[in-house]
């Protein structure tokens, strides 16, 4: 399975289980990073955390053109952390603020987690 059923994020927060999402790649004088999301319920906060991430890209690029991630807009600034009080409003809030999508959540369980660790150089 490449990425979480679309009716499994909830749950998946609900057993306290941190969920990713790549977003795209930029491209800062001539340095690619890659973009992410992460939710988070162990964050160190009362809710849910909702985090948007850059890194520079560690994994081939030939994986960003094989899974067809986006090239982002460099100018668009990252979203600041936002707290949630329930696993609907964060999943809410990534895809309406961030752009992230139902269908395209990841975590340890599904083959896209281990793609997106190689990108940020998490082997």
């Amino acid at each position: 399975m490449d990425y979480l059923e679309p009716t499994s994020p909830v749950m998946a927060l609900k057993w306290m289980t941190a969920l990713d999402q790549c977003l795209g790649w930029v491209d800062r004088d001539g340095v690619r990073r890659i973009r992410w999301v992460r939710i988070d319920p162990l964050a160190d906060v009362s809710g849910i955390l909702v985090s948007m991430h850059e890194e520079d890209l560690a994994g081939d690029v030939r994986i960003l053109e094989r899974f067809g991630v986006p090239q982002l807009d460099p100018a668009v600034a990252l979203s600041p952390d936002f707290v949630a009080r329930d696993e609907n409003e964060a999943l809410l809030w990534a895809e309406r603020q961030i752009g992230a999508r139902r269908d395209r959540w990841v975590n340890e369980s599904v083959e896209r987690w281990a793609v997106l660790c190689e990108l940020r150089g998490q082997f």
